[in-house]
C-alpha cells in the first residue's frame, strides 16, 4: 500500500510527475471522493441556476421555457464561478497549497504574450472542435435557431456578457479543471487518463447551458470536450495557467460576450 507524500515542499520541481502542473508539485492527493465532487460541481450548480430561473420565469410569465432560463446564464455563471473559485481554494489548502500559489507568476509579460499566442490557437482550435461537434451531431451545420420567442437583452446585460463574465469563467474554469482535477487525476491514475476524464466532466457542464435537444447537447458536449482537451494539453505545454486563463478569456471575449453585446446594442 502507498501513501501521498503530504510534507513534500509543494512546487518542487524534483517531485513533478507527468501531467502535474509543477505548482502542486509535491501536495497530498485528494481523496476519491473529493474528485468526484469536483468533477461534477460546476454541472449540478449550473443546472441548479437554471433551475431556480425557470421557476423565477414560469412565476412571471406562465409560458415561459427552459430557453427563457438560458437567457439568464450569463448571470448564474458568474456566480457558480465565484463559488468554484472558493471551492478550489478550499480544496488546495487541504492538501497544503494554495489558490495564490497556483496562480503565482515570476514573468506576468511574459505569460500575457504567451496568453495572445494561447487565443489564436484556443480561437482555430474551437472553431475545428465546433465543425467536428455539429458534424457528429448533424451532419453538417446546425439548422437556424428560431430565436422569435427569445427576450432580448439590455445594454447592461451586454456589458456585464464582455467585461465580468469571460474573466470569471476563464479562472473559475481553468484552477478547476486544468489547475486542480487534470494534476490530481493525473498523479492518481496517469497523464492520460487525467487529460480525458477532465475533459468529459468539462464537456458535461456546457449541457446546462444549451438548449434541451439531444442533437443540440451531442454537438456541444462533443464541441467543449475536444476543447478541454485542447485546453489540458496547453496547460502541458505551459506548465502553468495563467497563459491559458488567457486564451480562454480571449476566446470567450470574442465568442461569448461581444456577440451578446452587439445583440444588446442592436435590440436597443
Amino acid at each position: 500500500m502507498t501513501t501521498s507524500n503530504t510534507t513534500a515542499v509543494p512546487g518542487d520541481p524534483s517531485s513533478v510527475r507527468p501531467g502535474v502542473l509543477p505548482a502542486l508539485a509535491g501536495i497530498g492527493r485528494p481523496t476519491l471522493g473529493v474528485l468526484l465532487g469536483l468533477l461534477v460541481l460546476r454541472t449540478v450548480l449550473l443546472f441548479l441556476g437554471d433551475g431556480l430561473t425557470f421557476a423565477l420565469s414560469r412565476a412571471v410569465n406562465p409560458e415561459a421555457t427552459w430557453d427563457h432560463a438560458l437567457f439568464w446564464s450569463s448571470i448564474v455563471v458568474v456566480v457558480v464561478d465565484v463559488i468554484t473559485i472558493v471551492v478550489v481554494a478550499l480544496a488546495l489548502r487541504r492538501l497544503g497549497s494554495s489558490l495564490r500559489s497556483l496562480l503565482t507568476t515570476r514573468t506576468p509579460g511574459r505569460d500575457i504574450a504567451w496568453g495572445l499566442l494561447m487565443a489564436v490557437i484556443c480561437i482555430v482550435g474551437f472553431q475545428v472542435a465546433t465543425f467536428i461537434g455539429n458534424l457528429v451531431a448533424y451532419l453538417g451545420p446546425p439548422p437556424a435557431a428560431d430565436t422569435s420567442g427569445y427576450l432580448s437583452p439590455s445594454l447592461w446585460y451586454g456589458i456585464w456578457a464582455i467585461t465580468l463574465m469571460p474573466i470569471t469563467i476563464a479562472i473559475a474554469e481553468e484552477v478547476l479543471y486544468r489547475g486542480y482535477l487534470q494534476s490530481a487525476l493525473s498523479a492518481r491514475w496517469g497523464k492520460i487518463a487525467g487529460l480525458l476524464v477532465t475533459a468529459v466532466f468539462f464537456g458535461l457542464q456546457h449541457l446546462a447551458l444549451t438548449s434541451v435537444d439531444p442533437q443540440a447537447w451531442l454537438a456541444r458536449f462533443i464541441t467543449t470536450f475536444l476543447a478541454g482537451i485542447m485546453f489540458g494539453l496547453l496547460a502541458w505545454w505551459m506548465k502553468r495557467l495563467w497563459p491559458v486563463i488567457i486564451g480562454h478569456w480571449l476566446l470567450d471575449v470574442l465568442g461569448l460576450g461581444l456577440p451578446m453585446l452587439l445583440a444588446s446594442l442592436g435590440g436597443s
